[in-house]
C-alpha cells in the first residue's frame, strides 16, 4: 500500500495515517503521557477535519489526543499554537489547554518510516457542543445568552492577544493573508479558474493596504464557531478548542467569520428581508457580548463585507485543498458552482441576500 516508485510522492491521507498509527505507534504515543490504562475512542471523520482526534477517559480525567499528519502542519507551528493556548489559559481564558508529556513537552514527535506525526494532549473541557444537543440551549434560558457569550468569548481572546508575544520569529503562527497568497492559492487553486484568480489577487492587494496595530491585528483563532467550543450547560460558559488554524490577521476576520455562523439561524427564511433581520439580530447580540471584553471602531466594523469576501476566498481554496490532501477528485456540484458564481459576479454576503439564493436549497445553484 505504501510502496512508491522512485521520485513519486505518497499522499498521506487520513485513512492511511489512521492505519499507520493504530498498527504501529498508538501505544507508544499514549505512553508519552502514561495513558495506557485509559479508555480510548476516535472522533469520526467529518468535512474539514485536519487531524486524527482520540478521546481518552479514566476514572478521574478526560483528555483529547490530537495527532497531526499533514505535511503543512510543521513542528514549529504546532509549538507556537500550544504556546498561544497556554498563554490564553494562564491569563484566564476558558480554553482546552495542552498538557505536558513525561518528557516535559507540549508537542511529541513520533515517526513511522518516512512519516512524522505530531501529537498534543489536551484537557477535555466540561460541556457539550451545541450541534451535539441538536441546537437546544439551556433549559429555561433564552438563546440570547448563547449569542452574548459567543461574542464575549471571542472578544476576550482578542483582548488578550494584544499582549501576546510569540516564542521567536521561527516558532510562530503564519500570517493568514500571506499564507493564502504565497502557498495555498498557487498550490491548490485550479489553473483554469482565471477569473477567480484575478478576483483573489485584487482582494489580497486590498487587504495588504490595511493598517496593522495591536488594537486591530494579532494572533486570532480563525475558526471560531459552535463546532470548536463547548458550552457548560450549568452556567452557559464557553470553552474554546481547536486552534489548529490560528493565524495572524485582523480581528475583523474572526468577527466576519462569526457573522457567517448565523447562517443556520436564518437560512430557511423565504425572503431576503427575513434573513437580514435574523442575521442582524445575531450579529448585534454577539457584538454586544464582544464589547464587554474588547472594542473595535465603527470604521473596522464597516469593513464586514470586505472580510466576508476574504473568508469566502479561504473557504473556496479549502474545498480544493481538502480534496487534494485526501486524494479525492474535485466535483463541481451545485454547492461549488454557487460559490463560483458568487465570486465571479462579485455577489456579496455569500449570496445570502441575493436573488440567486434559494431557501429550499440553501447555498446551491439551481439547475436551469
Amino acid at each position: 500500500m505504501y510502496v512508491k516508485k522512485k521520485g513519486e510522492k505518497i499522499i498521506l491521507t487520513r485513512q492511511k495515517a489512521l492505519q499507520l498509527i493504530e498498527k504501529n505507534i498508538l501505544e507508544k504515543i499514549l505512553s508519552r503521557w502514561e495513558l495506557k490504562s485509559c479508555r480510548i475512542s476516535i472522533h469520526p471523520q467529518y468535512d474539514g477535519c485536519q487531524n486524527l482526534v482520540y478521546y481518552l477517559t479514566n476514572d478521574d480525567s478526560r483528555f483529547v489526543l490530537r495527532i497531526s499528519f499533514r505535511e503543512d502542519r510543521k513542528l514549529e507551528q504546532i509549538q507556537a499554537e500550544t504556546h498561544f493556548i497556554t498563554y490564553l489559559h494562564t491569563n484566564g481564558a476558558l480554553v482546552a489547554y495542552p498538557i505536558k508529556s513525561r518528557n516535559d513537552c507540549l508537542v511529541e514527535q513520533v515517526k513511522v518510516g518516512e512519516f512524522t506525526f505530531y501529537c498534543v494532549l489536551f484537557n477535555k473541557a466540561k460541556g457539550f457542543r451545541l450541534p451535539d444537543k441538536n441546537y437546544k440551549y439551556r433549559e429555561g434560558v433564552s438563546i440570547d445568552e448563547y449569542f452574548h457569550n459567543f461574542g464575549k468569548a471571542l472578544g476576550e481572546m482578542h483582548r488578550l492577544t494584544k499582549n501576546y508575544i510569540p516564542i521567536n520569529d521561527k516558532v510562530m503562527r503564519p500570517d493568514l493573508i500571506k499564507n493564502m497568497n504565497t502557498l495555498l492559492i498557487p498550490k491548490y487553486l485550479p489553473k483554469d479558474l482565471n477569473v477567480i484568480k484575478s478576483k483573489f489577487d485584487i482582494l489580497i492587494k486590498e487587504a495588504e493596504k490595511l493598517p496593522k496595530n495591536k488594537n486591530s491585528y494579532g494572533l486570532i483563532h480563525a475558526d471560531f464557531g459552535d463546532g470548536n467550543f463547548v458550552i457548560d450547560y450549568d452556567n452557559g460558559n464557553i470553552t474554546t478548542f481547536d486552534f489548529d488554524d490560528s493565524a495572524y490577521c485582523w480581528f475583523m476576520y474572526d468577527i466576519a467569520d462569526a457573522w457567517t455562523k448565523g447562517f443556520g439561524w436564518a437560512m430557511f427564511e423565504d425572503t431576503a428581508e427575513k434573513r437580514k433581520y435574523k442575521m442582524n439580530n445575531w450579529f448585534d447580540k454577539i457584538m454586544n457580548g464582544y464589547a464587554t471584553e474588547n472594542t473595535l471602531s465603527d470604521t473596522w466594523i464597516s469593513k464586514l463585507p470586505f472580510f466576508l469576501k476574504i473568508i469566502e476566498m479561504e473557504w473556496f481554496i479549502n474545498e480544493f485543498q481538502s480534496a487534494i490532501t485526501n486524494d479525492e477528485d474535485i466535483e463541481y456540484d451545485e454547492e461549488l458552482l454557487f460559490k463560483v458564481k458568487c465570486i465571479e459576479k462579485d455577489i456579496s454576503y455569500f449570496g445570502f441576500f441575493d436573488k440567486i439564493y434559494n431557501h429550499k436549497n440553501p447555498f446551491c445553484l439551481d439547475k436551469i
